[in-house]
C-alpha cells in the first residue's frame, strides 16, 4: 500500500487524455479514447481506449461500463474504504490496446478511468482529504493494469496510475 496507487508516492509525469464515454445501460455503454504520457524513467507510453469491460475483476468489483454520477469509495461502502471519498462525474472499466516507446505491450490492459472530485495537494500531490466529495470535480484518474494472466507492466509496481489535474468535461 506505501507505493500503491493509492499512496503518497508520486512522481510528475506529462501527458495528455481524451476520451469519450457514453453511458447507454450495462450492455451498450461505448467508450472510446487516446491517453498519451511520458514516465520519470523517459518512457512514452500510449492508451486507446475502444472497448468496453464487460467482466468483474476479482480485485475490482464494478458497475457496468460507463457510469455518470457516482458517490464512491471511502465512508460509502462502496469498493474500498482505504482512500477517500469521492464524486465521481464519470466512471468506467475499458479494456484497451496500451504500447510502451511505440512497441505494443498488451491488447488487453484493464482501464479503469474516475473524473472526480479533487483529491491530492496542489505542492506535493499527496492526499489532501479523507472526504473529498465535496470538492471541486476536476481531477482525472487513469488505472491500467495487465490483463488475466499477463505479466505486469514494465514500471514501478507493475501498472500505472496516472492522474490529470485541473481537468475539465463536457456533456
Amino acid at each position: 500500500m506505501k507505493n500503491g496507487p493509492y499512496s503518497n508516492n508520486v512522481a510528475r509525469v506529462s501527458g495528455t487524455f481524451s476520451f469519450t464515454a457514453w453511458d447507454m445501460g450495462a450492455t451498450r455503454d461505448s467508450v472510446n479514447g487516446i491517453a498519451e504520457f511520458s514516465t520519470q524513467d523517459g518512457a512514452h507510453w500510449k492508451l486507446v481506449l475502444d472497448r468496453v469491460q464487460t467482466k468483474d475483476v476479482p480485485h475490482h468489483p464494478r458497475f457496468g461500463g460507463v457510469i455518470l454520477g457516482l458517490y464512491y469509495h471511502g465512508v460509502t461502502q462502496v469498493h474500498t474504504p482505504l482512500v477517500p471519498t469521492i464524486n465521481s462525474a464519470v466512471a468506467l472499466w475499458a479494456v484497451g490496446h496500451l504500447y510502451r516507446n511505440g512497441i505494443a505491450v498488451t491488447d488487453n490492459a484493464m482501464v479503469h478511468v474516475m473524473l472526480l472530485s479533487h483529491t491530492r495537494r496542489e505542492r506535493d500531490f499527496a492526499l489532501a482529504c479523507w472526504d473529498c466529495s465535496k470538492n471541486k470535480i476536476d481531477e482525472l484518474q487513469l488505472q491500467i493494469l495487465p490483463g488475466p494472466g499477463e505479466p505486469k507492466f514494465d514500471a514501478p509496481g507493475g501498472f500505472l496510475f496516472v492522474n490529470w489535474e485541473r481537468s475539465t468535461s463536457r456533456s
